[in-house]
């Protein structure tokens, strides 16, 4: 909604409808986890792109729930992944262990620039993909992309028999994992608490 591709997910009202990917509503969940994982006073990254039309809007969203939460958010924008390395070298020496990466395209796109980028600095990485978990990141937290697009045929099928895309609410996930890698983790001498273990729906060794 905030890009203005439909008017309400109940109502999309326009030539177009879906699923809704619900990233940009966890903001303040992904800055919870950081602070599970950060010492008191410790300093928080996050990297956004700054290229993306909704990434100010997630910047900021992400920004009110840090200040919220009272914690130190040292944000780096980027527009191309060639400033990468210099952001997070900043970010690093800013006392951060952490890096909370803003989900979008670019993002999703550069996961494997980003993540060895991190590593290098000795951050851990959050995502809000599920596959970024698996391919490195600390922790990921976000929709079951299999379960959410396994609703797509029955759309489909609405359509094709004449329903009209503005009468289809926009659905969002039902279904959230969290994961953690656990050799990230070790390679980075964190410490992920017990607390997050348990929630975890898949720890990647």
């Amino acid at each position: 909604m905030a890009m203005g591709l439909v008017e309400s997910l109940s109502r999309p009202g326009q030539n177009a409808t879906g699923f809704s990917d619900i990233l940009a509503d966890l903001s303040g969940k992904l800055v919870d986890l950081a602070q599970e994982l950060t010492k008191p006073q410790t300093a928080v990254g996050y990297l956004w792109h700054t290229a993306w039309p909704d990434g100010q809007n997630r910047y900021r969203s992400t920004e009110q729930a840090a200040r919220v939460a009272g914690i130190n958010l040292q944000a780096k924008g980027i527009a191309d992944i060639a400033e990468l390395d210099s952001a997070l070298t900043d970010i690093k020496q800013s006392g951060a262990t952490t890096l909370i990466v803003q989900p979008s395209p670019f993002t999703f796109g550069q996961r494997g620039h980003i993540i060895a980028s991190a590593m290098r600095n000795g951050l851990g990485t959050i995502y809000a993909f599920p596959v970024a978990a698996r391919e490195g990141s600390l922790m990921a937290y976000g929709p079951d992309y299999l379960h959410m697009y396994s609703r797509a045929p029955f759309y489909v099928g609405k359509i094709l028999k004449g329903t009209k895309p503005a009468d289809l609410p926009v659905e969002q996930p039902t279904k959230i994992e969290l994961l953690v890698n656990l050799k990230t983790a070790k390679t980075l001498g964190l410490e992920v608490p017990l607390s997050l273990l348990v929630r975890a729906d898949e720890l990647v060794e």
